[in-house]
């Protein structure tokens, strides 16, 4: 009787353990996704990552150019990304995955890859990238949670961070700030080129 029960409890346990999603990436989103997002609006055009809380030294003003195609999210940005103490140009393009119905609450889950080439030489890196929309007005700024996770685990890249797009590089941020009570936009720093 005893080692049916014990059976029982290691397969309650077995299953509880294998339900529970893996925390391994690192990410910790604290704050709510905007409930009502416009999908539409939100992910179309140009937005520009100017501000970037908990970022490395190297934040930089990226340019994220979103589209909508046969309902799913595309993305793709250009810009210098250091792999390995080896400093490089990436093209990077990311799509979400077809047959994954899109919910406004996010988080958007897109496949990436960065591309690099030199002459003959290729070089790939893939990753996955979820974003949550945490508050946008969809024509100046939007709060947005990104979290990274790169499938080269020699990487060792694995990270969130809290990002203030905007439409305009060069824009006012006063507009987020009034709206944006928590987190403080002074515990963010501006990107590098913005």
């Amino acid at each position: 009787m005893k080692t049916i029960i014990t059976v029982i409890f290691f397969g309650i346990l077995t299953y509880t353990v294998a339900q529970k999603p893996a925390a391994s990436s690192g990410c910790k989103n604290t704050l709510p996704a905007k409930r009502d997002l416009n999908i539409q609006d939100f992910f179309k055009g140009s937005w520009y990552v100017t501000h970037i809380k908990d970022g490395g030294n190297e934040a930089a003003c990226r340019e994220y150019k979103f589209s909508m195609k046969d309902g799913l999210i595309k993305l793709s940005a250009d810009g210098d990304y250091t792999f390995k103490k080896e400093k490089k140009h990436y093209t990077t393009t990311c799509s979400s995955v077809s047959g994954s119905p899109l919910n406004p609450a996010g988080p958007f889950v897109l496949k990436c890859r960065h591309h690099h080439t030199v002459g003959k030489e290729q070089n790939n890196i893939f990753f996955q990238l979820d974003l949550s929309v945490v508050e946008t007005d969809y024509n100046n700024y939007a709060l947005v949670y990104r979290c990274t996770n790169y499938d080269d685990k020699s990487l060792n890249l694995h990270y969130g961070n809290l990002l203030l797009l905007q439409r305009n590089k060069s824009g006012d941020i006063s507009k987020a700030a009034t709206t944006l009570k928590q987190p403080s936009l002074t515990q963010f720093k501006k990107t590098a080129g913005c």
